[in-house]
């Protein structure tokens, strides 16, 4: 489980066969043990080895065909995350790294005191609800004015600095991951 809150940014060496390799100075990926879940772009992954400053993973088709990992590159900012020990904050909310769909940057507008404005489009948005929790690359970011096609964002400095949201442009695909509770909520609607 995570929280949404990334610890820092990895680029991508190697992207090929099912393996994924990303490259992080960050020394927390260095006292993780191999087979511990790591968020990537908010994709759940299961850390295959480390090498140097190489983070490794095996990717299956599923995580390939359901997420941006498809669109990775060589040089690819990609946003990482350790999952959350039983006495961490819980400083975003519960995210699982189980990417239900790949959405487009539709507009990004900067406003003023760096505050950056990001639409996104979105088909599942019975799953929204203004004020509420979306996971946006692993990033976890609260929801303004959904309706049935986009929904709006507002992103600080803070974590404008920290994550690759920096580097999106209008046209962008972004893992989104909707709150968890809502689709429990769904479920047992449904099922009564």
């Amino acid at each position: 489980m995570f929280t949404g809150i990334i610890n820092n940014m990895g680029i991508v060496t190697s992207v090929s066969d099912n393996l994924l390799s990303i490259k992080t100075e960050n020394k927390i990926f260095k006292n993780i043990d191999t087979g511990t879940s790591v968020s990537v772009d908010g994709v759940c992954l299961t850390l295959k080895s480390l090498e140097d400053n190489n983070i490794n993973f095996q990717i299956s088709n599923e995580s390939i065909n359901r997420s941006i990992i498809k669109d990775y590159k060589i040089d690819s900012y990609v946003n990482l995350e350790t999952p959350v020990k039983a006495n961490d904050f819980l400083s975003g909310h519960i995210v699982q790294g189980h990417v239900d769909e790949v959405a487009k940057v539709i507009d990004i507008t900067e406003e003023e005191n760096n505050l950056w404005e990001f639409i996104f489009s979105s088909n599942n948005s019975k799953y929204l609800v203004d004020k509420g929790s979306v996971t946006i690359n692993g990033v976890s970011l609260t929801t303004n004015s959904p309706n049935e096609s986009v929904f709006t964002i507002a992103v600080i400095d803070e974590t404008y600095k920290r994550t690759n949201f920096q580097y999106l442009e209008p046209g962008t695909q972004v893992n989104i991951e909707y709150d968890i509770l809502s689709k429990y909520i769904e479920r047992l609607i449904n099922d009564n």
